[in-house]
C-alpha cells in the first residue's frame, strides 16, 4: 500500500455513504462503494436467471462475471458490467430486495474482497462497509466505527420514507433497523465488527458535515493530510447521489 486508506465502517443507517463521500473530498482521496460492488453482482445474477435462493448457482455464475468500477476524486464511482455501465441499473427495488442472498455467498465475498485489496493497493482511498477496517484492510491507515442507536437511525429513516408518501410506521421503520442489525452483526461472513484499533464516532447528535469534519480533522492530525476545497456543484451533486440512493432502498 503506498498512500493513505481510510476505512468507515458501522451499522446500516449510520450514514457511511455520505460521510465515506464527503471525506474523500476534502481530502483528494478516491471513494470505494463496496455496496455497489455487491449489487452489481446481484445485477448480473438476476440477468442470468439464477435461483438466488441456491448459493452454488449463485458461485456458479461468477465465472461469467466481467465487473469493472472507475473511482473518480469528486464524482460517484462508475461500475460496469462488461461494457455496460450499471451505475444507476443497480439501484433498483428489485436489486435492493435480492442483495442479501448474494452477499451470504463465500464465494462472492472472497471474489469482491480481493477485488476491494487490488483496488487499494495505490492507496489514497476512503472505503466504507461493514468488514472495510477488519477483514479487507487490517492495515489501513485511519479505522472509523460510525454508529447511532437505533430509534435516531429509524426516525431518519422514517423521515425520509414520509417525504416520498410512505405510510408506513416509525415502529415498523425501528423493527426493521433493529432486524437488520442483529443479521449484520451475526453474519458468519463480513459481519459487522468494530476494529480493535477504530476510532469510534457517535452521529447520534451531528450533521452529516460535522461528521465528516471529525474524520477530516483525524486525518489531518494523525495522517498529516492536507485538505482541499470543494467545488460546490461537486458537493450538491454528492448529496443528491446520497438522496438517489436511499430512494432506491440501499
Amino acid at each position: 500500500m503506498s498512500g493513505n486508506i481510510i476505512t468507515i465502517d458501522g451499522p446500516s443507517g449510520a450514514g457511511k455513504s455520505t460521510i465515506a463521500r464527503l471525506c474523500a473530498m476534502r481530502l483528494g482521496l478516491r471513494y470505494l462503494d463496496t455496496g455497489a460492488m455487491y449489487r452489481a453482482v446481484t445485477l448480473h445474477c438476476m440477468r442470468k436467471g439464477i435461483h438466488l435462493d441456491q448459493p452454488k448457482e449463485i458461485a456458479g455464475a461468477l465465472e461469467s462475471l466481467v465487473l469493472r468500477v472507475e473511482l473518480t476524486l469528486d464524482g460517484p464511482m462508475r461500475v460496469f458490467l462488461g461494457d455496460e455501465e450499471v451505475t444507476d441499473k443497480i439501484r433498483t427495488i428489485e436489486v435492493t430486495r435480492n442483495i442479501h442472498y448474494v452477499a451470504d455467498v463465500m464465494q462472492v465475498r472472497n471474489y469482491l474482497v480481493e477485488m476491494q485489496r487490488k483496488i487499494g493497493e495505490t492507496g489514497n482511498l476512503v472505503t466504507e462497509g461493514r468488514d472495510q477496517g477488519t477483514l479487507v484492510f487490517p492495515n489501513a491507515s485511519l479505522k472509523v466505527y460510525m454508529f447511532a442507536t437505533p430509534e435516531v437511525r429509524a426516525r431518519r429513516r422514517f423521515a425520509e420514507l414520509k417525504q416520498r408518501g410512505s405510510d408506513t410506521t416509525y415502529e415498523e421503520v425501528l423493527e426493521d433497523v433493529s432486524k437488520r442489525d442483529y443479521l449484520d452483526m451475526g453474519r458468519e461472513l463480513g459481519g459487522l465488527k468494530k476494529a480493535l484499533d477504530a476510532v469510534e464516532l457517535d452521529t447520534s447528535e451531528l450533521s452529516p458535515d460535522q461528521v465528516a469534519e471529525s474524520i477530516v480533522k483525524l486525518a489531518k492530525s494523525r495522517l498529516k493530510m492536507q485538505t482541499r476545497k470543494i467545488d460546490k456543484g461537486a458537493l450538491d451533486a454528492a448529496r443528491a447521489e446520497e438522496e438517489r440512493r436511499r430512494e432506491g432502498g440501499k
